[in-house]
């Protein structure tokens, strides 16, 4: 890849996914820029219901990926994206072509629309599948994919939930200011919230109660899902590092009183990088 798209590549992770942006500067060299342009292309795709004003836009938007990706070859064929021009110039090294890409467009597709999510499980499912989805490509772009064994895969699959729970709170204010409701239907109804409030950014002790469940089970992800042993496969542990920062998030979260619509929910850059060496160094979650 030519320095200039992996700059730019890395300048769309800083901004828009930092957790994985630190991931890339840890990540061997020989699997950096492949796995940077696959994350910079998921964090682009993320972007797209957030920066249209309905959703045959930003299918028009997601259509637009499907062919390039179809259409991509060596030579270019990026249509003068820069993450396009990256996949290009990365992908043809690996064992995934760039229309292999395609299952990673249609996850974030089908999250277009904003419907609220019925369950609190439909929620954990629905916005863990882009991830899942990322990182069984990333897998294979890596050529890291060892023989499937079931129980792993599982704790990956719960893993990937626990991240994607708690970045369904922490994404709340931004969902919120967009009259996005993210809160699943089941514990609208529970806890008798009123979108309206949700909409204002008032924070009342029914949404409270609500989030606890949504931590609570985004533990219960964790718990079943720590443990891994990665230590046979590089590339798993490489894709799954943003996955580590979970405990952090929670323990954030969870501080008394602590309002999502008046604190940050971030964690020092320097804490995330100290918990992804030692991941490294334990090749173990």
């Amino acid at each position: 890849m030519q320095t200039e798209h992996f700059q730019r590549c890395l300048a769309q992770l800083k901004r828009f996914d930092h957790d994985r942006y630190l991931a890339i500067l840890v990540t061997p060299p020989e699997r950096r820029e492949a796995l940077c342009a696959l994350f910079a292309l998921d964090a682009e795709l993320a972007r797209i219901p957030d920066t249209v004003s309905e959703p045959l836009l930003g299918e028009i938007r997601f259509q637009w990926w499907r062919e390039t990706l179809e259409a991509m070859t060596p030579m270019g064929n990026g249509g003068g994206h820069e993450i396009a021009l990256a996949l290009g110039a990365s992908l043809f090294e690996t064992p995934v072509a760039p229309a292999g890409l395609l299952p990673l467009v249609d996850a974030h597709a089908a999250l277009l629309t904003g419907e609220p999510h019925a369950t609190l499980t439909d929620a954990a499912r629905e916005q863990s599948a882009p991830l899942q989805t990322a990182i069984s490509l990333g897998r294979s772009i890596l050529g890291g994919e060892r023989a499937e064994e079931q129980a792993a895969n599982r704790q990956i699959e719960s893993l990937v939930k626990a991240y994607g729970l708690v970045r369904l709170i922490r994404r709340l204010p931004h969902d919120a200011s967009l009259q996005r409701l993210t809160i699943p239907l089941d514990l609208m109804g529970s806890y008798e919230l009123d979108p309206h409030d949700i909409f204002a950014g008032v924070f009342r002790p029914g949404l409270a109660l609500a989030l606890g469940e949504i931590l609570d089970r985004a533990a219960a992800y964790w718990d079943e899902g720590r443990g891994l042993d990665v230590a046979g496969d590089r590339a798993l542990l490489s894709l799954l590092l943003p996955m580590r920062l979970t405990p952090l998030y929670l323990r954030r979260l969870r501080e008394p009183a602590f309002d999502p619509f008046r604190q940050s929910s971030e964690i020092p850059a320097f804490r995330r990088q100290v918990r992804y060496l030692t991941s490294i160094w334990r090749k173990r979650f």
